[in-house]
């Protein structure tokens, strides 16, 4: 009996050992989905969160008067169901006109950002969605979804501020085409132009009279001095290449050709010579010395291009570019020293005092013309330097 006994009670304690270890592995496997549960609770949390963040909702009902607005619209701009109402307006129509948008059709649905006032006067962008609806009962309704872009417009914004100057830069460094080649390629061809003007111009003695000044001064001065020049140029389509110094290089016919540049660049000589006597004047009363400019002017082939890695620039070369340097080099201080080449062209408009034949560096003995004046009857001022309807009327044959 000892023996049935106790083989009882050890099976009634084994019984007893597998129950407890069931129990134990079932209680485990419930707090894992408790845990499990509680996270996925807490991620479903979360989303519903950035859902009720993100879209703000508005109901309209058949007759598009409003019946709801959402918690999310009411924190996002600061309004109450009755002083959205007094704000805004209560139908559909009113909402539209608000978010910025005029166009409706109550056919269907529509999309649109807009753009509205929210808390403390911040503008809110917004994506729109107006969607048509019906209920169980077939009653039709309207729900407004917004979609809170503001920061993601503000960064577009800001992404074409800084385009814009970073555009604006490079237009000042490069020509419009070769920007617009740049962009497109990553690099700009090499072009040969056929015939082309081109100009330098220096101050006499200006190196001397630079060593004399303080250095603020001098980029003050030559800043004046090539912010006017720049005017000049933009008046009569010529383009910059670039400064040395105080020597300013220019030219015309390219990078768009043209056939009026022999004409447009004796022109922009006249009006860098009135810049400089303006300045002059401005000088004389501050007790200075006027300044004398000598302007180089040759006309013929040239080859452009786009040079360098970190500071990219636009520049031409030639046998015209040297010839236009010594037409310069050789002139009087206050006068317009042209080619033969350039001479052959606006003679007959321009009154122009050959010089013969002077030596120049590295070029022999060329024919230099001085231009002094338009003739009288291509002139509309007593000087000679302002064109008039006659001679514009001529450079629109061209």
């Amino acid at each position: 009996m000892t023996n049935n006994h106790n083989m009882v009670l050890l099976m009634c304690l084994c019984a007893v050992a597998v129950a407890c270890a069931v129990i134990i592995v079932v209680l485990r496997k419930r707090q894992r989905v408790q845990k499990r549960l509680l996270k996925e609770n807490a991620h479903l949390t979360q989303m519903l969160n950035a859902i009720n963040e993100s879209n703000v909702l508005l109901v309209f009902d058949k007759f598009e008067e409003l019946t709801s607005v959402s918690s999310a619209f009411c924190h996002l701009y600061g309004f109450t169901f009755d002083t959205y109402v007094q704000k805004v307006g209560k139908t559909l129509t009113d909402y539209l006109k608000w978010s910025g948008e005029q166009h409706y059709s109550r056919n269907g649905g529509i999309s649109f950002v807009g753009k509205s006032e929210g808390k403390r006067g911040r503008k809110v962008w917004k994506q729109v969605n107006v969607n048509k609806n019906c209920d169980a009962t077939g009653e039709t309704y309207f729900m407004v979804s917004e979609l809170d872009i503001t920061n993601v417009k503000n960064a577009e914004m800001e992404l074409q501020r800084e385009k814009k100057r970073s555009d604006e830069l490079l237009l000042n460094m490069l020509p419009s085409d070769i920007v617009a080649e740049l962009k497109k390629s990553g690099k700009a061809k090499p072009r040969v132009y056929g015939c082309a003007s081109v100009l330098f111009a220096d101050i006499k003695d200006f190196t001397q009279w630079s060593e004399k000044l303080e250095p603020t001064t001098l980029i003050d001065t030559l800043q004046e001095l090539f912010s006017a020049f720049d005017d000049v140029l933009q008046q009569n389509f010529i383009e910059k290449i670039k400064t040395i110094g105080d020597a300013y290089m220019c030219a015309g016919g390219l990078p768009m050709p043209n056939h009026s540049h022999p004409f447009d660049i004796v022109l922009a000589a006249f009006g860098l010579q009135n810049a400089v006597r303006a300045l002059d004047e401005k000088r004389a009363r501050a007790g200075g010395d006027p300044w004398l400019m000598r302007i180089g002017i040759h006309t013929g082939p040239v080859v452009t291009g786009v040079v360098g890695k970190t500071r990219t620039v636009y520049d031409i070369w030639g046998d015209s570019v040297n010839t236009a340097s010594r037409l310069e080099s050789a002139c009087e201080p206050g006068k317009i020293n042209i080619s033969k080449s350039t001479y052959d062209v606006i003679k007959d408009y321009f009154e122009c005092e050959y010089r013969g034949k002077i030596a120049a560096k590295h070029k022999g003995e060329i024919d230099m013309y001085f231009v002094n004046r338009l003739k009288p009857e291509y002139s509309d001022d007593e000087a000679g330097f302002v064109p008039n309807d006659s001679f514009r009327a001529m450079l629109s044959t061209l």
